[in-house]
């Protein structure tokens, strides 16, 4: 009764949103008790490529569009033209990051923390910490800077 096209597109448009919902599930709001968490590990949690695929992921996500659009002259007097987004964020024993926050949200410009958070929402699983070998879920530090002139 389908044609075969139709059938490849509907195939493509489900993929598609399977997809998007696991990529969605990555940088969810978990209610993780902080009791689960470990502070004292024996190597912490990276992105998987480290520094350098840390960065190219951060050139290629995070579109400074709209915070560029919003820096009128109060903003650069209230914000700067370097800021510095400190994220707060868990890594589970996968990798998957959840519970982003911007630790010093009223020191950068509101755009550029939507934006920060919605590149973090895009983010790959990291490579857990680990203790005696074996990931555990623990909180994680990262500072993003943007300089915007």
């Amino acid at each position: 009764m389908c044609s075969a096209n139709f059938k490849i597109i509907v195939s493509t448009v489900l993929l598609f949103l399977v997809c998007l919902t696991s990529k969605a599930q990555t940088a969810a709001v978990r209610n993780i008790p902080a009791d689960s968490l470990v502070q004292n590990v024996d190597e912490f949690p990276y992105f998987k490529g480290g520094l350098t695929a840390w960065s190219n992921f951060l050139q290629k996500n995070l579109d400074l569009t709209g915070t560029l659009s919003s820096m009128d002259s109060v903003a650069y007097a209230k914000y700067g033209s370097r800021q510095t987004a400190v994220l707060n964020f868990i890594v589970c024993e996968d990798g998957a990051i959840c519970n982003i926050e911007i630790e010093n949200r009223e020191k950068v410009n509101p755009e550029f923390a939507k934006a920060v958070l919605a590149a973090m929402r895009k983010s790959p699983q990291w490579m857990p910490a680990l203790v005696k070998g074996k990931p555990v879920k623990t909180k994680f530090r990262q500072p993003v800077v943007a300089v915007l002139e």
